[in-house]
């Protein structure tokens, strides 16, 4: 009888027709928990209670922003609200930290 470790007795030999027809699955199968790989990528965060969001016009990121810290930003900024125009608000990106123009989505705060 020739020596095995112990992970040999326990899972048999993978190898050959074993390896292709047996009737443990092999690790691909594995499934990513949720969050990660493909569905962190293409996927939005979760909505928190009591944010908005803040989408600027040259770095075009949207940032969740909650309330007391938007209020802190739209103290020193310019609500211009001229018809046609996207972006109305002159105030600091919460993204790129730039004096730019940013609209913020209040649709996200009553979700």
């Amino acid at each position: 009888m020739s020596e095995r470790s112990g992970s040999e007795l326990i899972e048999p030999e993978r190898n050959g027709k074993r390896a292709l027809f047996g009737p443990i699955a092999p690790p691909m199968d594995h499934q990513a928990p949720a969050g990660e790989g493909r569905q962190a990528l293409f996927s939005a965060a979760p909505r928190r209670r009591g944010t908005v969001v803040v989408e600027c016009s040259s770095c075009e990121a949207r940032s969740p922003v909650p309330l007391t810290a938007l209020g802190v930003r739209l103290v020193p900024s310019l609500w211009l609200p001229v018809p046609g125009r996207e972006f109305t608000r002159l105030m600091r990106c919460p993204a790129c930290n730039q004096a730019t123009w940013c609209k913020i989505h209040w649709r996200t705060l009553l979700d």
